[in-house]
């Protein structure tokens, strides 16, 4: 008989450690701080990655270089020497620790075989053209095994597997669909329109409201699966995932039967309701949990696997 949705909610759930954050002091997705997660035995581990303008691949999360670092301007727009130099910032205060790039965090990986996977967010803010996609293969060649590639970029995910049909792939459908947030969205970060059914929505199923919200969840999962390749995994904010639950349709199984995983993203312990979020989307089959404190949470939710 074919697994259900219970069958796998009965599974145990994979913690990862986002940006490579565990409770450490290292500044998140620092090559100081994916060390640290792997010493203590982390099997998943999540960065960020940003290509320069010579190629170059920098552990940031952030266009400005100022949010992070103790530099200043674009960082697509800088070349490796403008950046080698620049220190990491750790709630607000510049640390020691120089900005990492791809090769530290592939010699790392190596050195830690028992590390299962080390997940390479990629902001697509560089156009990926061949000679990069061919130098980014040959970078993370040695470990490609245990690489997942991820990104908000559908893009980004296609030419990535058009380049590498092998290789392991993410895709979060952030630029598209999202929920709305207290906090105002960074400028110029898609979706630009509160839809009919009061989330981000820039496609034209949300300009008014033409049947139930789950009708709605339902057509836009099928628009949005039909943009990247078949079978990558699917990275999405915990709390929509809840809402399309709630609200009749279950786009865990849609996904499940696409055969791709599903990954909740970012639990923080510290708050008591996302925890409830996260072992109601255990109990709902949910693969994977993005969290900033994987040991924490592993203690709150008995069918979670520590990695």
């Amino acid at each position: 008989m074919p697994e259900t949705t219970a069958d796998r909610a009965r599974k145990p759930v994979t913690l990862i450690h986002h940006a490579a954050n565990n409770g450490h002091t290292a500044p998140p997705g620092s090559l100081a701080a994916l060390e640290q997660c792997l010493k203590a035995g982390a099997a998943v581990v999540e960065i960020d990655l940003i290509p320069l303008s010579d190629g170059s691949f920098a552990l940031l999360h952030e266009q400005d270089l100022a949010v992070e670092t103790d530099g200043t301007g674009k960082a697509p727009q800088m070349r490796r020497e403008q950046v080698s130099d620049l220190r990491y910032r750790l709630n607000g205060t510049i640390t020691d620790e120089r900005v990492g790039f791809l090769e530290g965090a592939v010699e790392l990986l190596a050195a830690y075989p028992k590390t299962q996977r080390l997940q390479l967010d990629l902001k697509p803010f560089t156009p990926l053209s061949g000679p990069l996609l061919t130098h980014f293969l040959a970078l993370i060649e040695p470990v490609k095994s245990r690489i997942q590639v991820t990104s908000v970029g559908d893009w980004a995910v296609r030419a990535l597997a058009a380049a590498d049909p092998a290789l392991s792939l993410g895709f979060d459908p952030l630029l598209y669909l999202d929920q709305v947030e207290d906090q105002p969205r960074p400028e110029g970060v898609p979706p630009f329109r509160v839809g009919a059914y009061g989330l981000l929505d820039d496609h034209p199923l949300s300009a008014y409201q033409w049947g139930s919200l789950g009708d709605y969840f339902a057509a836009r999962a099928s628009a949005l699966l039909a943009q990247v390749v078949p079978g990558c995994d699917w990275f999405i904010r915990a709390a929509v995932l809840k809402m399309a639950l709630e609200a009749g349709f279950d786009w865990i199984d849609f996904l499940h039967r696409q055969g791709s995983t599903v990954d909740a993203w970012t639990i923080d312990v510290k708050q008591p309701d996302q925890v409830e979020l996260a072992s109601y989307l255990v109990a709902r089959g949910v693969d994977v949990l993005t969290t900033d404190r994987p040991s924490q949470l592993a203690q709150q939710i008995t069918t979670a696997t520590l990695v």
